[in-house]
């Protein structure tokens, strides 16, 4: 079994890529979320989107789950004027968080919590959002109840990730909808939509980073052959996918 907590405390220690960034730039063009440096496929539509379907407000709290560096999270609470609360497995990605709020001039709470043990109480979130993180949950069931107990009746949860129709190889457990594990935790699903382009998006940063595999290994002080060996792993995720989609639901 994979450890992600120590996956992801080595991946935020390091300082952001610079051979992602250039990547992500030069695939997604004016979808490129600035000043968000996202580890994760999300564009400045779907930011936008987050913000509006959250239907959040100045002063409420507003939830983010697997927060890594806070950028996201960020972005949409300087967009609504909510109070964000950001989790994340790694201490490394929320020292990151709370000086990127620093800097932004931002008040916001960063601390440890998981999709199934949040140490949130009951009811203390007027909405809740995650991008690209639920995937590395083992219990998506769990992660979901968790998300309601969490939620005021009412609070909205937007979510990205993705539906798999076969298990990706070095992964926790998938599956093919998300929409039953929801509905069963309390929540009524108002949207849950492809999102825009994400197949095309994901082959042409996986092919990108393939051809500059000896500057990610330069970069990561590793070889060219396990720099390689990282990348189509997560390349080949892809072809185990059916959708990437934007779930929105309320907490009934």
């Amino acid at each position: 079994m994979t450890d992600w907590r120590q996956v992801f405390e080595a991946t935020y220690a390091a300082p952001p890529s610079r051979v992602q960034d250039r990547v992500w730039r030069e695939v997604f063009g004016d979808e490129y979320p600035e000043g968000v440096d996202p580890y994760s496929y999300v564009t400045a539509s779907e930011l936008r989107r987050f913000a509006a379907d959250l239907a959040v407000t100045r002063g409420e709290t507003l939830v983010d789950l697997g927060c890594g560096r806070g950028g996201a999270g960020l972005w949409v609470a300087l967009a609504t004027g909510a109070s964000l609360t950001g989790l994340d497995i790694a201490e490394a990605a929320l020292e990151a968080a709370r000086d990127r709020a620093r800097r932004l001039g931002i008040e916001a709470t960063f601390t440890r919590g998981t999709f199934e043990a949040t140490g949130l109480p009951g009811g203390a979130a007027d909405a809740v959002m995650s991008v690209d993180a639920l995937l590395f949950t083992p219990d998506k069931g769990a992660a979901f109840q968790e998300l309601r107990r969490i939620l005021r009746p009412g609070g909205r949860l937007c979510i990205t990730s993705w539906d798999y129709h076969t298990q990706p190889a070095g992964r926790p457990p998938q599956v093919p909808d998300h929409r039953p594990l929801a509905e069963a935790a309390g929540f009524r699903v108002l949207a849950y939509d492809d999102t825009e382009r994400w197949r095309e998006l994901q082959e042409s940063t996986g092919e990108r980073l393939l051809q500059a595999a000896a500057e990610v290994a330069e970069e990561e002080g590793i070889s060219v052959a396990e720099a390689r060996a990282g990348i189509e792993e997560m390349h080949a995720t892809l072809a185990t996918m059916i959708r990437r989609f934007f779930l929105v639901a309320e907490a009934t």
